[in-house]
Protein backbone atom coordinates (compact mmCIF):
# COMPACT_ATOMS: atom_id res chain seq x y z
CA UNK A 1 0.00 0.00 0.00
CA UNK A 2 1.51 3.33 -0.41
CA UNK A 3 1.96 5.36 2.98
CA UNK A 4 1.18 8.69 4.07
CA UNK A 5 3.26 11.57 3.82
CA UNK A 6 3.67 11.58 7.87
CA UNK A 7 5.34 7.93 7.86
CA UNK A 8 4.94 6.47 11.02
CA UNK A 9 6.78 8.95 13.21
CA UNK A 10 4.26 11.48 11.86
CA UNK A 11 1.26 9.28 12.33
CA UNK A 12 2.12 8.69 16.53
CA UNK A 13 3.00 11.91 16.97
CA UNK A 14 -0.70 13.25 15.91
CA UNK A 15 -2.08 10.60 18.28
CA UNK A 16 -2.33 13.42 21.42
CA UNK A 17 -5.11 15.19 19.18
CA UNK A 18 -7.22 11.95 18.58
CA UNK A 19 -7.22 11.32 22.45
CA UNK A 20 -10.41 11.14 24.46
CA UNK A 21 -11.19 10.26 27.57
CA UNK A 22 -14.91 9.90 27.26
CA UNK A 23 -16.30 7.32 29.35
CA UNK A 24 -13.19 6.76 31.23
CA UNK A 25 -11.36 5.32 28.48
CA UNK A 26 -7.91 6.00 29.73
CA UNK A 27 -5.74 3.66 31.22
CA UNK A 28 -2.63 5.35 32.56
CA UNK A 29 0.42 3.92 31.16
CA UNK A 30 4.16 4.25 29.11
CA UNK A 31 2.94 2.74 25.77
CA UNK A 32 6.05 1.87 23.75
CA UNK A 33 5.48 1.60 19.90
CA UNK A 34 7.99 0.08 17.40
CA UNK A 35 6.83 0.85 13.91
CA UNK A 36 9.24 -0.53 11.85
CA UNK A 37 12.34 1.43 12.51
CA UNK A 38 10.55 4.11 14.56
CA UNK A 39 10.52 3.97 18.49
CA UNK A 40 8.11 6.52 20.22
CA UNK A 41 6.56 6.37 24.08
CA UNK A 42 2.80 7.42 24.35
CA UNK A 43 2.36 8.39 27.79
CA UNK A 44 -1.02 8.34 29.22
CA UNK A 45 -1.20 10.11 32.82
CA UNK A 46 -4.05 11.85 34.58
CA UNK A 47 -6.68 12.05 31.14
CA UNK A 48 -3.87 13.88 29.29
CA UNK A 49 -1.47 12.51 26.53
CA UNK A 50 2.13 13.20 25.53
CA UNK A 51 4.51 11.52 23.08
CA UNK A 52 8.23 11.31 23.85
CA UNK A 53 11.37 9.33 21.95
CA UNK A 54 11.68 6.01 23.14
CA UNK A 55 14.80 6.12 26.42
CA UNK A 56 15.47 4.09 28.89
CA UNK A 57 12.24 4.00 31.21
CA UNK A 58 10.57 0.54 31.27
CA UNK A 59 7.14 0.95 29.41
CA UNK A 60 4.13 -0.48 31.07
CA UNK A 61 3.32 -2.26 27.29
CA UNK A 62 4.77 -2.43 23.79
CA UNK A 63 2.84 -2.69 20.58
CA UNK A 64 5.33 -3.59 17.70
CA UNK A 65 4.19 -4.23 14.12
CA UNK A 66 5.38 -2.93 10.49
CA UNK A 67 4.25 0.84 9.00
CA UNK A 68 2.27 -0.57 6.97
CA UNK A 69 0.06 -2.62 9.00
CA UNK A 70 0.51 0.78 11.55
CA UNK A 71 -1.54 2.68 8.88
CA UNK A 72 -4.60 0.37 8.79
CA UNK A 73 -4.79 0.79 12.10
CA UNK A 74 -4.56 4.73 12.01
CA UNK A 75 -7.01 4.81 9.01
CA UNK A 76 -9.20 2.59 10.69
CA UNK A 77 -9.73 -0.35 7.85
CA UNK A 78 -8.35 -2.72 10.72
CA UNK A 79 -7.99 -3.06 14.07
CA UNK A 80 -5.08 -4.21 16.90
CA UNK A 81 -6.44 -7.17 17.86
CA UNK A 82 -7.40 -8.06 13.91
CA UNK A 83 -3.57 -7.57 13.16
CA UNK A 84 -2.83 -8.91 16.32
CA UNK A 85 -4.77 -12.13 15.06
CA UNK A 86 -2.99 -12.36 11.52
CA UNK A 87 0.11 -12.13 13.85
CA UNK A 88 1.28 -8.48 11.86
CA UNK A 89 1.39 -6.84 15.55
CA UNK A 90 3.42 -8.12 18.23
CA UNK A 91 3.14 -7.07 21.92
CA UNK A 92 4.85 -7.40 25.10
CA UNK A 93 4.09 -6.38 28.90
CA UNK A 94 0.57 -5.72 29.92
CA UNK A 95 -1.69 -6.98 27.62
CA UNK A 96 -4.49 -5.50 29.08
CA UNK A 97 -3.00 -2.22 29.08
CA UNK A 98 -2.36 -3.10 24.97
CA UNK A 99 -6.04 -3.49 24.61
CA UNK A 100 -6.76 -0.55 26.47
CA UNK A 101 -4.70 1.70 23.79
CA UNK A 102 -6.59 1.70 20.72
CA UNK A 103 -10.01 2.76 22.05
CA UNK A 104 -8.44 5.49 23.88
CA UNK A 105 -7.92 7.49 20.29
CA UNK A 106 -10.40 8.25 17.97
CA UNK A 107 -10.15 6.81 14.56
CA UNK A 108 -12.34 6.53 11.01
CA UNK A 109 -15.04 3.77 10.78
CA UNK A 110 -13.50 2.54 7.74
CA UNK A 111 -14.49 -1.05 7.95
CA UNK A 112 -11.85 -2.71 10.92
CA UNK A 113 -13.44 -4.08 14.02
CA UNK A 114 -14.62 -1.56 16.62
CA UNK A 115 -14.08 -2.95 20.25
CA UNK A 116 -14.47 -1.26 23.80
CA UNK A 117 -12.97 -2.45 26.90
CA UNK A 118 -15.70 -2.31 30.07
CA UNK A 119 -16.64 -2.99 33.10
CA UNK A 120 -19.80 -4.42 34.49
CA UNK A 121 -20.06 -3.52 38.20
CA UNK A 122 -22.59 -6.28 39.80
CA UNK A 123 -24.06 -6.81 43.49
CA UNK A 124 -21.07 -8.66 44.28
CA UNK A 125 -17.84 -8.19 41.90
CA UNK A 126 -16.86 -5.64 38.81
CA UNK A 127 -16.42 -7.95 35.79
CA UNK A 128 -13.48 -6.23 33.09
CA UNK A 129 -14.74 -7.80 29.34
CA UNK A 130 -14.04 -7.03 25.96
CA UNK A 131 -17.21 -6.07 23.65
CA UNK A 132 -17.04 -6.21 19.98
CA UNK A 133 -19.50 -6.75 17.11
CA UNK A 134 -22.78 -4.69 16.30
CA UNK A 135 -25.08 -4.26 19.35
CA UNK A 136 -28.39 -5.78 19.23
CA UNK A 137 -26.87 -8.92 17.23
CA UNK A 138 -26.72 -12.22 19.14
CA UNK A 139 -25.06 -12.24 22.32
CA UNK A 140 -21.90 -14.26 22.63
CA UNK A 141 -19.91 -14.91 26.15
CA UNK A 142 -16.47 -16.04 26.50
CA UNK A 143 -15.09 -17.73 29.53
CA UNK A 144 -11.39 -18.33 29.74
CA UNK A 145 -9.48 -21.18 31.37
CA UNK A 146 -7.60 -21.33 34.90
CA UNK A 147 -4.80 -18.89 35.06
CA UNK A 148 -6.17 -17.07 31.86
CA UNK A 149 -7.99 -13.79 31.18
CA UNK A 150 -9.80 -12.76 28.27
CA UNK A 151 -6.99 -12.38 26.02
CA UNK A 152 -6.74 -16.20 25.54
CA UNK A 153 -9.82 -15.43 22.71
CA UNK A 154 -8.58 -12.52 21.09
CA UNK A 155 -7.79 -14.85 18.15
CA UNK A 156 -11.44 -16.05 17.42
CA UNK A 157 -12.46 -12.60 18.66
CA UNK A 158 -12.85 -11.09 15.03
CA UNK A 159 -13.91 -13.79 13.23
CA UNK A 160 -17.01 -14.49 16.07
CA UNK A 161 -17.66 -10.51 15.92
CA UNK A 162 -18.37 -10.72 12.27
CA UNK A 163 -21.74 -12.19 14.14
CA UNK A 164 -22.28 -11.51 17.32
CA UNK A 165 -22.27 -9.43 19.98
CA UNK A 166 -19.38 -10.93 21.60
CA UNK A 167 -18.43 -10.58 25.34
CA UNK A 168 -15.01 -11.66 26.37
CA UNK A 169 -14.80 -11.12 30.51
CA UNK A 170 -12.28 -12.28 32.95
CA UNK A 171 -13.92 -14.13 35.53
CA UNK A 172 -14.00 -12.47 38.91
CA UNK A 173 -10.80 -13.32 40.70
CA UNK A 174 -8.60 -13.07 37.12
CA UNK A 175 -7.70 -10.50 34.57
CA UNK A 176 -8.64 -6.17 35.33
CA UNK A 177 -11.99 -7.97 37.43
CA UNK A 178 -12.29 -7.66 40.95
CA UNK A 179 -10.87 -10.31 43.39
CA UNK A 180 -13.61 -11.27 45.77
CA UNK A 181 -13.39 -13.31 48.53
CA UNK A 182 -15.88 -15.85 47.83
CA UNK A 183 -15.87 -19.86 46.99
CA UNK A 184 -14.34 -20.41 43.25
CA UNK A 185 -16.35 -23.12 42.58
CA UNK A 186 -17.95 -23.45 39.21
CA UNK A 187 -21.59 -22.74 40.44
CA UNK A 188 -19.96 -19.72 41.96
CA UNK A 189 -18.73 -18.54 38.66
CA UNK A 190 -21.85 -19.04 36.86
CA UNK A 191 -23.85 -16.65 39.32
CA UNK A 192 -21.12 -13.99 38.25
CA UNK A 193 -21.66 -14.52 34.67
CA UNK A 194 -25.76 -14.48 35.21
CA UNK A 195 -25.48 -11.19 37.28
CA UNK A 196 -23.01 -9.92 34.58
CA UNK A 197 -26.03 -10.48 31.82
CA UNK A 198 -28.88 -9.50 34.00
CA UNK A 199 -26.62 -5.82 34.25
CA UNK A 200 -25.62 -6.13 30.11
CA UNK A 201 -29.77 -6.37 30.19
CA UNK A 202 -29.65 -10.17 28.54
CA UNK A 203 -32.21 -12.47 29.09
CA UNK A 204 -30.35 -15.18 27.22
CA UNK A 205 -26.59 -16.09 25.89
CA UNK A 206 -24.99 -18.46 23.94
CA UNK A 207 -21.39 -19.40 25.59
CA UNK A 208 -18.07 -20.66 24.89
CA UNK A 209 -15.75 -21.68 27.77
CA UNK A 210 -12.12 -23.46 27.36
CA UNK A 211 -11.04 -25.44 30.03
CA UNK A 212 -12.31 -24.04 33.44
CA UNK A 213 -14.84 -21.97 31.49
CA UNK A 214 -15.84 -24.88 29.90
CA UNK A 215 -17.02 -26.24 32.99
CA UNK A 216 -18.80 -22.83 33.87
CA UNK A 217 -20.51 -22.85 30.85
CA UNK A 218 -21.93 -26.54 31.82
CA UNK A 219 -22.73 -25.33 35.17
CA UNK A 220 -24.51 -22.30 33.65
CA UNK A 221 -26.63 -24.41 31.13
CA UNK A 222 -27.69 -27.18 34.27
CA UNK A 223 -28.84 -24.13 36.50
CA UNK A 224 -30.90 -21.79 34.26
CA UNK A 225 -31.03 -23.70 31.08
CA UNK A 226 -33.64 -21.06 29.69
CA UNK A 227 -30.64 -18.44 30.14
CA UNK A 228 -28.21 -20.55 27.90
CA UNK A 229 -29.17 -20.72 23.94
CA UNK A 230 -26.41 -22.77 23.82
CA UNK A 231 -22.71 -23.97 24.71
CA UNK A 232 -19.41 -24.55 23.31
CA UNK A 233 -17.08 -26.41 25.86
CA UNK A 234 -12.96 -26.24 24.63
CA UNK A 235 -11.55 -28.96 26.11
CA UNK A 236 -13.63 -28.30 29.27
CA UNK A 237 -12.62 -29.82 33.17
CA UNK A 238 -14.63 -32.07 34.02
CA UNK A 239 -15.21 -33.81 37.39
CA UNK A 240 -12.35 -36.63 37.96
CA UNK A 241 -13.51 -40.07 38.88
CA UNK A 242 -9.91 -40.92 40.12
CA UNK A 243 -8.67 -38.67 42.29
CA UNK A 244 -5.13 -39.51 44.18
CA UNK A 245 -4.41 -37.38 47.08
CA UNK A 246 -8.09 -36.09 47.25
CA UNK A 247 -7.69 -35.77 51.24
CA UNK A 248 -4.60 -33.95 51.18
CA UNK A 249 -6.53 -31.64 48.08
CA UNK A 250 -9.23 -30.87 50.69
CA UNK A 251 -6.80 -30.32 53.85
CA UNK A 252 -5.06 -27.79 51.21
CA UNK A 253 -5.88 -24.40 51.78
CA UNK A 254 -5.79 -22.13 48.64
CA UNK A 255 -5.03 -19.39 51.30
CA UNK A 256 -1.16 -20.48 50.91
CA UNK A 257 -1.42 -19.00 47.73
CA UNK A 258 -1.05 -15.76 49.04
CA UNK A 259 2.35 -16.31 50.08
CA UNK A 260 3.75 -18.12 46.82
CA UNK A 261 6.90 -17.03 45.78
CA UNK A 262 7.27 -15.80 42.45
CA UNK A 263 7.09 -18.44 40.02
CA UNK A 264 10.41 -18.87 37.94
CA UNK A 265 10.07 -16.94 34.24
CA UNK A 266 11.08 -20.16 32.56
CA UNK A 267 8.89 -22.87 34.17
CA UNK A 268 5.90 -20.84 33.34
CA UNK A 269 7.00 -20.75 29.42
CA UNK A 270 7.73 -24.23 29.22
CA UNK A 271 4.39 -25.14 31.19
CA UNK A 272 2.90 -23.18 28.94
CA UNK A 273 4.34 -24.83 25.79
CA UNK A 274 2.89 -28.09 27.38
CA UNK A 275 -0.70 -26.45 26.80
CA UNK A 276 0.10 -27.20 22.44
CA UNK A 277 0.37 -30.10 20.40
CA UNK A 278 2.40 -28.23 18.80
CA UNK A 279 3.89 -24.69 20.14
CA UNK A 280 5.90 -23.55 16.91
CA UNK A 281 1.73 -22.94 15.84
CA UNK A 282 2.24 -20.17 18.38
CA UNK A 283 4.33 -17.09 18.13
CA UNK A 284 6.88 -16.91 20.11
CA UNK A 285 6.17 -13.77 21.43
CA UNK A 286 2.82 -14.71 22.51
CA UNK A 287 4.43 -16.69 24.92
CA UNK A 288 6.30 -14.37 26.31
CA UNK A 289 3.28 -11.54 26.71
CA UNK A 290 1.19 -14.09 28.19
CA UNK A 291 3.53 -14.76 30.89
CA UNK A 292 3.69 -10.62 30.88
CA UNK A 293 0.22 -10.59 31.88
CA UNK A 294 0.27 -13.59 34.31
CA UNK A 295 3.09 -12.28 36.09
CA UNK A 296 1.65 -8.56 36.41
CA UNK A 297 -1.95 -10.17 38.08
CA UNK A 298 0.23 -12.75 40.19
CA UNK A 299 1.81 -10.27 42.27
CA UNK A 300 -1.80 -9.38 43.84
CA UNK A 301 -2.43 -12.02 46.73
CA UNK A 302 -6.10 -12.14 46.31
CA UNK A 303 -5.07 -13.44 42.41
CA UNK A 304 -3.32 -16.08 43.94
CA UNK A 305 -6.22 -17.04 46.48
CA UNK A 306 -8.53 -17.27 43.46
CA UNK A 307 -6.26 -19.25 41.23
CA UNK A 308 -5.21 -21.86 43.92
CA UNK A 309 -9.22 -21.60 45.31
CA UNK A 310 -10.26 -22.49 41.45
CA UNK A 311 -7.64 -24.69 41.24
CA UNK A 312 -8.59 -27.06 44.11
CA UNK A 313 -12.33 -26.58 43.25
CA UNK A 314 -11.59 -28.45 39.53
CA UNK A 315 -10.06 -30.79 41.34
CA UNK A 316 -12.84 -31.63 44.71
CA UNK A 317 -15.28 -31.87 41.91
CA UNK A 318 -17.91 -34.31 43.21
CA UNK A 319 -18.23 -37.10 39.94
CA UNK A 320 -20.86 -39.46 41.33
CA UNK A 321 -24.05 -39.37 43.64
CA UNK A 322 -26.95 -37.60 43.80
CA UNK A 323 -25.48 -34.48 42.96
CA UNK A 324 -22.14 -35.49 41.45
CA UNK A 325 -21.45 -33.46 38.28
CA UNK A 326 -21.88 -36.74 35.70
CA UNK A 327 -25.21 -37.10 36.73
CA UNK A 328 -26.22 -34.31 36.35
CA UNK A 329 -25.15 -33.72 33.52
CA UNK A 330 -27.51 -36.36 32.14
CA UNK A 331 -30.70 -33.84 32.35
CA UNK A 332 -28.64 -31.07 30.48
CA UNK A 333 -31.41 -30.26 27.91
CA UNK A 334 -29.34 -26.69 26.39
CA UNK A 335 -27.65 -27.76 22.56
CA UNK A 336 -24.07 -28.65 23.68
CA UNK A 337 -20.71 -28.99 21.67
CA UNK A 338 -17.43 -30.34 22.96
CA UNK A 339 -14.05 -30.53 21.84
CA UNK A 340 -11.08 -32.27 22.48
CA UNK A 341 -7.70 -32.23 21.71
CA UNK A 342 -5.92 -35.75 21.34
CA UNK A 343 -2.61 -34.36 22.47
CA UNK A 344 -4.01 -32.46 25.47
CA UNK A 345 -2.00 -33.05 28.94
CA UNK A 346 -4.42 -31.79 30.87
CA UNK A 347 -7.65 -32.74 30.24
CA UNK A 348 -7.62 -36.12 28.33
CA UNK A 349 -9.62 -36.67 25.27
CA UNK A 350 -11.20 -39.55 26.84
CA UNK A 351 -13.44 -37.39 28.58
CA UNK A 352 -15.60 -37.02 24.84
CA UNK A 353 -16.14 -40.58 25.10
CA UNK A 354 -17.66 -40.39 28.78
CA UNK A 355 -19.71 -37.12 27.64
CA UNK A 356 -21.27 -39.52 24.57
CA UNK A 357 -22.37 -41.85 26.90
CA UNK A 358 -23.65 -39.67 29.47
CA UNK A 359 -25.13 -36.92 27.00
CA UNK A 360 -26.01 -38.83 23.88
CA UNK A 361 -27.50 -35.46 22.12
CA UNK A 362 -24.52 -33.91 22.45
CA UNK A 363 -22.05 -33.49 19.68
CA UNK A 364 -18.13 -33.94 20.43
CA UNK A 365 -15.54 -33.39 18.25
CA UNK A 366 -11.91 -34.79 18.43
CA UNK A 367 -9.08 -32.84 17.09
CA UNK A 368 -5.28 -35.16 16.56
CA UNK A 369 -3.00 -32.35 15.94
CA UNK A 370 -4.76 -30.69 18.91
CA UNK A 371 -3.80 -29.59 22.09
CA UNK A 372 -5.67 -27.99 25.38
CA UNK A 373 -5.82 -24.36 23.92
CA UNK A 374 -7.57 -24.49 20.33
CA UNK A 375 -8.81 -21.01 20.06
CA UNK A 376 -4.90 -20.19 19.70
CA UNK A 377 -3.35 -23.29 18.50
CA UNK A 378 -6.23 -23.77 15.45
CA UNK A 379 -7.99 -20.10 15.79
CA UNK A 380 -10.15 -20.37 12.15
CA UNK A 381 -10.77 -23.81 12.40
CA UNK A 382 -12.26 -23.44 16.42
CA UNK A 383 -13.86 -20.00 15.23
CA UNK A 384 -15.70 -21.52 12.14
CA UNK A 385 -16.75 -24.33 14.20
CA UNK A 386 -18.88 -22.09 16.78
CA UNK A 387 -20.15 -19.98 14.41
CA UNK A 388 -21.49 -23.60 12.23
CA UNK A 389 -22.80 -24.67 15.36
CA UNK A 390 -24.34 -21.76 17.02
CA UNK A 391 -26.20 -21.25 13.57
CA UNK A 392 -27.67 -24.14 13.17
CA UNK A 393 -28.94 -23.91 17.21
CA UNK A 394 -32.94 -23.87 17.08
CA UNK A 395 -34.28 -20.69 16.92
CA UNK A 396 -30.44 -19.12 15.52
CA UNK A 397 -30.68 -16.34 13.41
CA UNK A 398 -30.05 -17.49 9.42
CA UNK A 399 -26.34 -17.12 9.05
CA UNK A 400 -25.80 -15.22 6.09
CA UNK A 401 -22.22 -14.12 7.12
CA UNK A 402 -19.53 -16.59 7.09
CA UNK A 403 -17.85 -16.98 10.18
Amino acid sequence: MARTAEGPAGLIEQLPSRFTTEAGTAIDGRYRLHIGRTRRDVIVVGGACRVEKANGVLPDAEIRTDPDTWELIDQGRISGIEAFADRRLHVRGSISKVLGFEPMFERPAAGGMRYTLEKARTRNSTISYIAAGREGAPPLILLHGLGGTNSSWLTVLPALARRYRVLAIDFPGFGASSKPLGRYTAPWFAKHVFAFMDELGYGSSYVAGNSMGGRVAMEMAMLEPERVRAIACLCPAAAFSKRPGLLLAKLARPELGVVAARLPRSQLIEGLKDLFADPSRIDPEWFEAAIDDFLVTWRSPRARLAFFASLRNIYLDEPDGDSGFWTRLKELSVPALYLYGHNDRLITSRFGQRVLKTLSTATVEMWDDCGHVPQLEHPMRTAQLLGRFFSATPGAMPDRRAV
